[in-house]
């Protein structure tokens, strides 16, 4: 992950999202140091609708930051066909590489995490066979 805009920083995002807000109706919380918050908003008209999610995120203290994460996604009223998807994110407060260190030690914690899990199912299923 070099940028907020590669794929692998998405990925992390998500894996962060799913991870620390299980109810995606929540507006607010907090995570591993990290205040969230999350806005939705969106709109119909008679041809097509588009909806934003937006969501901050802010470690506060020595080395705090702001981190801003949009989602849109725009579809046609009729039919509900996708028009378009993107994704994007910006600093918005403290400095990038601080942002990055802190992304770069969740996606190794993460990491170690889902390799712990694969040799408890590895070990479970060779106990079991």
């Amino acid at each position: 992950m070099r940028t907020f805009a590669d794929p692998s920083f998405f990925r992390l995002f998500h894996a962060l999202l799913d991870e620390s807000c299980p109810d995606r109706q929540q507006t607010q919380w907090s995570h591993r140091d990290v205040a969230w918050v999350h806005q939705r908003h969106s709109f119909t008209g008679v041809v097509c609708g588009f909806g934003i999610h937006q969501y901050m995120m802010a470690k506060t203290g020595s080395h705090g930051w702001s981190l801003l994460v949009v989602k849109e996604h725009w579809w046609t009223v009729r039919g509900e066909t996708s028009l378009r998807a993107a994704e994007w994110a910006k600093p918005l407060t403290g400095k990038r590489t601080h942002i990055m260190d802190w992304l770069r030690s969740e996606e190794r914690r993460i990491a170690a995490s889902t390799e712990r899990r694969t040799i408890d199912d590895r070990d479970a299923a060779a106990r079991l066979g």
